[in-house]
């Protein structure tokens, strides 16, 4: 399981709307900031008080056009995600249908001359292989140890903004590109919103390196059993 407390803005079809439609979220070294419903401060730390839960930040509003379809949802707020990016920036990308989206919108911001000199790098094989595939320029972690910005999707949110990530297969390497980033961006639709982690009812990720992988096992498994 991977977890983080984040601060939390949101968009719909190009207006501010409540995270009920879908949010993006931003850590910032350990710390939180939240300026206001609907912006991210991604300056840095700050003496911000402790941000407000999804529930405190979400208001009525009217539901989404019954013609966006949950990928129209992840696409739009992928792209407002995208406007922090600027041109000349470190950045980490994300695993998972979400963040594939984030990555086809680097590629076509590169392409039409909107951003230049950006670098990724990739959170897994796939995310390598479909930012190569658009001409994204790709580094490691080795040669990046630091990066400027990192944007992912979520597997779950719960109301204080706590996240489940990984089931998309690169939970680990997720959690090291996130970790190096000076700030990290969270892309999440509204199915993803739940009341308590594990509330999704689905499988808690867990990833095992094959370095120790049978010490591993028999750990988890005494651990399972008492």
């Amino acid at each position: 399981m991977a977890s983080a407390s984040a601060a939390a803005a949101a968009a719909a079809a190009g207006t501010i709307s409540s995270v009920s439609s879908f949010s993006a979220a931003s850590r910032h070294g350990g710390g939180l900031n939240l300026r206001a419903p609907g912006t991210l401060d991604l300056r840095g730390p700050s003496s911000t008080p402790k941000p407000l839960s999804i529930r405190a930040l979400s208001a009525p509003s009217p539901s989404p056009s019954p013609a966006l379809t949950q990928d129209d949802l992840k696409k739009i707020a992928a792209d407002k995600a995208v406007g922090y990016v600027r041109s000349g920036m470190v950045l980490g990308l994300g695993t998972g249908s979400t963040a594939a989206f984030v990555v086809a919108k680097l590629g076509q911001l590169l392409r039409s001359g909107e951003l230049s000199d950006i670098v990724g790098v990739p959170t897994s094989k796939r995310t390598e292989e479909q930012a190569r595939g658009l001409g994204i320029p790709l580094s490691v972690l080795d040669d990046h140890p630091r990066l400027d910005l990192a944007i992912d999707g979520a597997d779950e949110v719960d109301p204080d903004l706590n996240l489940v990530k990984g089931r998309g297969g690169a939970l680990l390497r997720e959690k090291m590109v996130e970790a190096a980033s000076d700030k990290f961006v969270v892309v999440a639709d509204e199915t993803k919103l739940v009341s308590g982690l594990g509330g999704s009812g689905l499988a808690m990720p867990v990833e095992v390196v094959q370095f120790c992988w049978k010490y591993n096992l028999v750990s988890k498994a005494s651990r399972i059993v008492q």
